[in-house]
């Protein structure tokens, strides 16, 4: 699994976040499981609407 919202940077700073701003959690970007985490990024809609059926 891959991340929409990460971005390389270089090989010293890893991936930075579009939607934080900061620096990827995750050694290799993980959208789902950062939506569960940190409830941000593309997935975080799909679980919103899960909890809410």
């Amino acid at each position: 699994m891959s991340c929409r919202c990460a971005i390389e940077t270089d090989e010293y700073h890893g991936w930075e976040c579009t939607i934080s701003g900061g620096a990827c959690m995750y050694l290799t970007p993980n959208e789902k499981q950062c939506a569960i985490d940190y409830g941000e990024g593309p997935c975080a809609d799909d679980r919103e609407e899960d909890v809410d059926d």
